[in-house]
């Protein structure tokens, strides 16, 4: 029953002639857009998931937090086989007080010693959009529109054009888990506040790209995007905007992306392998550029299936666009499916050292399907982090430990 995890149940039909009556002047136009838009198969997916986590936490945003999200894609089939189409996809998300993965980690001020400084104001990570500053929170706007490309696709592979993920991200599979919003390695949501890791290589976000990608071949595939400016604000990735005086942000611009994976069965054993390798780099622009080192992320991960268990490791490290300092981020999960249940257990850390902070998380739950696509599930979380802080006007660490049972809802449709 995996699929009705992964996917929403989709709804096809054939695009209508009434889309194009905007552009056109006469009948005979009308009958030549109509036969261009006849064969178009469409697809509808929406999805909705809430979490709830009753208890205090260090969140800058109170609950529920939840996400709802509505795809559309259409394409066709041309004579020469080819195929051409769009995809988009809107999202509506309420989080935690985190602006994608960037938020507060601390509080540490340029003026005291041990601190970092970055032309006298707090640095921003060019990757994580971590700062030691408090309010770096809420940035990011509640409703986006963060998938709308076009692509054609032929016997070679498929080249796309507008908003969605790069090459680096598109390579990698998504790691064992049994819910949505809630997990311990590129959470969708973080009540407790806390917990830095996400192994997810998303220098680019979901900013306006071109995209390459193969034909998968043995096995291998391979892609290849470049996005002239990675500074659009969605509701997943949202980097921090510099504030004179108070944070030094560099504008990332020409992010380069490399993606390879691996998928294969062994008929044999009935032993699924897949893997995954992303590298993507960017140059730091904007006022505070001269500050910053050009940004790096590189990232692999590799998962295991068999009959209704699945196991996962993950890893990614960057510069974070500051010399001297990085992020390196480490997961591993556990999931195991049997009928309409799926339990899981994952893991994760984190160091970023550009805000001197550090996090590890663990987490365990399960979840349950009921027709016609309801998701229900139940979990517990805990993560332990080391934050910068100041007291008495001299630099500290700050050690903040939350464990929280949470409640998981969705719907598919």
């Amino acid at each position: 029953m995996t699929a009705h995890r992964a996917h929403a149940l989709a709804f096809s039909f054939l695009a209508a002639a009434p889309l194009s009556i905007s552009v056109l002047t006469s009948p005979a136009a009308l009958a030549q857009a109509g036969g261009l838009l006849d064969g178009f198969e469409t697809r509808v997916e929406t999805s909705a998931d809430i979490v709830m986590v009753p208890g205090t936490t260090d969140a800058a945003r109170n609950g529920p937090y939840g996400e709802i999200r509505l795809a559309l894609s259409s394409g066709r089939v041309l004579e020469s086989l080819n195929r051409i189409g769009f995809a988009s996809e809107l999202v509506l998300r309420r989080d935690s007080g985190r602006a994608g993965l960037a938020q507060t980690v601390g509080d540490c001020p340029p003026a005291v010693t041990g601190c970092a400084s970055t032309g006298g104001a707090v640095p921003v990570g060019a990757f994580t959009g971590f700062a030691a500053a408090p309010g770096i929170s809420g940035d990011n706007p509640a409703i986006a529109l963060e998938t709308a490309y076009v692509y054609w696709s032929g016997g070679y592979g498929e080249v796309r054009a507008g908003f969605g993920p790069g090459a680096a991200a598109l390579e990698s599979e998504a790691m064992p888990g049994a819910f949505w919003l809630m997990r311990a390695d590129s959470t969708r949501s973080d009540p407790l506040g806390l917990n830095l890791a996400s192994t997810a290589n998303t220098l680019s976000g979901h900013a306006p790209k071109i995209t390459v990608r193969s034909v998968r071949l043995a096995g291998f595939r391979v892609a290849a995007s470049f996005t002239p400016d990675g500074d659009v604000c969605g509701a997943s990735y949202c980097r921090p905007q510099r504030q004179p005086g108070l944070l030094a942000a560099a504008s990332v611009r020409n992010i380069a992306e490399l993606g390879a994976s691996f998928d294969h069965r062994f008929a044999s054993s009935g032993v699924r392998w897949t893997a995954g390798i992303g590298l993507a780099h960017g140059q730091a622009h904007g006022a505070d550029g001269v500050f910053f080192n050009d940004p790096w992320a590189v990232s692999a991960r590799i998962v295991r299936s068999q009959g209704g268990w699945k196991a996962g490791i993950s890893t990614l490290a960057s510069n974070d666009g500051v010399s001297g300092t990085g992020y390196r981020a480490h997961s591993a999960s556990l999931s195991y499916e049997t009928g309409d249940w799926l339990f899981s257990a994952e893991a994760s850390s984190a160091r970023a050292s550009l805000a001197d902070a550090t996090s590890r998380t663990v987490m365990a739950g399960v979840s349950r399907y009921f027709s016609p696509g309801i998701i229900l599930g139940l979990g517990i979380t805990h993560t332990d982090a080391d934050l910068a802080d100041v007291s008495g006007g001299a630099r500290t660490t700050l050690n903040t430990a939350r464990t929280r049972v949470f409640m998981e809802a969705g719907l598919r449709f």
